[in-house]
């Protein structure tokens, strides 16, 4: 582990052609380091609460929480929760439907997007898997050319479209996972 607690250097030693040895380091940082203890809503109160309340707070914000990482290790469940535990995409949609009827957001609504990046490829998961197309704009944001975006109005509703959407990816069996997708 390096200097800070949410930072990690991996030593790599290799060797080249001519059997001359080397160390390569990588380093990483991390917002958040979690045990695997950490329940959904900690995870949630760590990660995600903060981003909600930025997005309404800015108006025009914007953000992107995703779970990373090898099959088997807990992304489905940390997203979308089961057996009994809440999942962050029913968490954050509680948050923001809760801070819309506040007052002073009376002008805010609620859209949902769902692609997945599958071999390679993009697809609209919330509409019948279409081919989308990913393009950088001369600010070098990143566009998805296609991807349709769906009003919504409650949690509920929201938690309808990503089941569904969450229904239409692509899956295989792997040796860690019979579902993986």
């Amino acid at each position: 582990v390096g200097g800070e607690a949410h930072a990690l250097s991996v030593l790599e030693y290799k060797r080249k052609l001519d059997l001359t040895e080397y160390v390569e380091q990588s380093d990483f940082a991390f917002d958040e380091v979690l045990s695997e203890d950490v329940d959904n809503s900690e995870v949630y109160m760590r990660t995600t609460q903060e981003l909600v309340s930025y997005v309404l707070a800015n108006k025009c914000g914007k953000a992107t929480v995703f779970a990373y990482g090898q099959t088997g290790a807990g992304k489905t469940y940390t997203m979308m929760g089961g057996r009994g535990t809440a999942g962050l995409y029913l968490l954050a949609s509680q948050d923001i439907f809760n801070l819309i009827a506040q007052e002073g957001h009376e002008d805010v609504g609620v859209c949902v997007s769902f692609f997945e990046i599958y071999a390679g490829k993009l697809f609209d998961l919330l509409n019948n898997r279409q081919p989308l197309v990913k393009r950088e704009d001369g600010r070098n944001n990143v566009c998805i050319r296609g991807l349709t975006e769906h009003p919504v109005g409650s949690a509920e509703e929201l938690m309808r479209a990503i089941e569904w959407g969450h229904e239409c990816r692509s899956t295989a069996s792997t040796s860690a996972n019979l579902d993986s997708s």
